[in-house]
Order: C-alpha cells, then sequence, then structure tokens
C-alpha cells in the first residue's frame, strides 16, 4: 500500500506542476507560450487524504522548453514533513495535444501523461503503475490553480496547488 501511495503523490507532483505551465503559458498572449515557460516556478500543494488530516508540500519546478516549444523537460522536488519527491517529465506538444513520460528518482516509479490544450487550461489524464487520476488547471495572471483528482479506492481524493511564477 505505501509504494502505491508513493506512486499517486509522484505522479500527481509531476503532473500538477507541468499542467499548470502550459495553461499559464497559452493564456499570456505571448507568440511562443511554451518558450515562455522557461525557469523556477514555486508553491505549495495540498494532500487531501480519504481519512486524517491533509499534509502540505513545498515544491519547485524548474522547465526547460527546446525544439521551439515542441518539446518540454521539467524537473520537479517537492518535500514534505514526511515525504520526498525528485521527478523528472519529458514532453511533448503538438497539435493541442501533450503526450509523454515521467519519472520518479526516488521511488523508482515512472507513467504516462496525455491531455488536450484549451484556450482557458488544460484537461489531463495520468497514468502509473498504481491509479489513474484527471487533471484541470484554471489560470490567472502569474499564478494557476490545479485540481487533481484520483480515482475511488486510493487512500488520497484529490491534490490542489498554487503555483507562482512572478
Amino acid at each position: 500500500m505505501q509504494r502505491r501511495i508513493l506512486a499517486w503523490f509522484s505522479a500527481a507532483a509531476v503532473f500538477l506542476f507541468a499542467g499548470s505551465m502550459f495553461a499559464d503559458a497559452l493564456l499570456a498572449q505571448n507568440p511562443d507560450p511554451i518558450l515562455s515557460l522557461a525557469g523556477r516556478w514555486a508553491g505549495n500543494a495540498i494532500l487531501v487524504p480519504e481519512s486524517g488530516p491533509n499534509e502540505t508540500y513545498n515544491c519547485v519546478a524548474t522547465y526547460f522548453p527546446t525544439d521551439g516549444g515542441s518539446r518540454l523537460t521539467q524537473n520537479l522536488r517537492c518535500k514534505s514533513a514526511n515525504y520526498q519527491f525528485d521527478g523528472t517529465t519529458q514532453l511533448q506538444i503538438a497539435a493541442g495535444k501533450i503526450t509523454g513520460r515521467w519519472q520518479d528518482k526516488i521511488n523508482n516509479l515512472d507513467g504516462i501523461v496525455n491531455g488536450t490544450v484549451k484556450s482557458d487550461g488544460f484537461d489531463i489524464m495520468l497514468s502509473g503503475n498504481f491509479f489513474d487520476a484527471k487533471m484541470t488547471v484554471a489560470t490567472a495572471p502569474c499564478q494557476q490553480s490545479v485540481t487533481i483528482v484520483l480515482e475511488e479506492g486510493l487512500p488520497v481524493k484529490k491534490i490542489t496547488a498554487l503555483l507562482k511564477k512572478c
């Protein structure tokens, strides 16, 4: 069960930050929105368990766009009093679609991401060996609000975050 808990948090953390950066960039009216993601983003995530107290994570993400913005590498580190995550995501963006893979270096976990870019953010499905989840993103200038809802039967109901770059 512990490995399953680590798996859903690992993937959720990676996509929590990867997804939020896409939505903000799309709304920024930048001619190269993916390229504008380069740099450091920071924020807090709150994990809401099926039972027990919520847990807060401090996270830092850095983004490295390449190939004119059609590829993006993300490095993400998150830490709470009880858990640490060090992940990498490799994403491809084409014709309004997002695809890619994620990996948690500490917990030796990985999975895939598939989604659709929208004018006000995006919808994405996260998959790993131990779970499936749906992520939605809403944006405002310099920040994103992200919600991840995990499949029923897991020890976590959802994860929310607020990320800032400015």
